[in-house]
């Protein structure tokens, strides 16, 4: 477990990518049970069990979406398991180093909250950027805009299904 976690740790920190990910037959299922994981416990702050696994499988549906025609296109269709497993993993590992940042803002919004928000999803961004680079073998620009093109369709696809329900404030009867 230690040598797995050690590997996508690398990942994020840029010093490897998907082409040293195993491509072993187990290690894609146990390495999306821990994305699954993560990700429900996120959104299990903010709301309710069916809606977390709902929100997790439609967020795993849209990035084998977005993956594997690239990697058709690019006719790197071999680098397809490497690939999504890197990107399941970073992203649990991001999404579990942000977990004090969301716990916070449920809290209590402050500007460190939102600043650590905003630094966790330029760092999904570039490390995305990162993996699609090598699984693509295409520069890092154009990588980094295929990685933004993801999160910008992901999170408006998401925002689409499952809108976060905006509180009204009411008017104070002091005034």
């Amino acid at each position: 477990m230690y040598p797995l976690l050690q590997l996508f740790l690398e990942i994020t920190a840029f010093r490897k990518g998907p082409q040293d990910v195993p491509s072993v037959g187990w290690l894609l299922p146990f390495v999306l049970l821990i994305y699954v994981a993560i990700n429900v416990a996120i959104v299990l702050l903010n709301g309710d069990f069916l809606t977390a696994l709902m929100q997790v499988a439609l967020d795993f549906g849209l990035m084998i979406a977005f993956i594997w025609p690239l990697l058709f296109v690019s006719d790197k269709l071999a680098r397809f398991r490497q690939t999504l497993t890197a990107l399941l993993g970073v992203d649990a590992v991001i999404n579990f180093f942000a977990l004090p940042a969301v716990l916070s803002l449920n809290n209590e919004a402050t500007d460190l909250g939102f600043f650590a928000m905003l630094l966790m999803m330029l760092w999904h961004w570039a490390v995305t950027g990162h993996i699609l680079r090598y699984a693509l073998d295409r520069p890092l620009f154009f990588s980094l805009g295929l990685a933004f093109l993801y999160l910008l369709i992901s999170s408006q696809v998401m925002e689409a299904l499952f809108p976060v329900p905006v509180v009204a404030i009411a008017p104070s009867a002091d005034l």
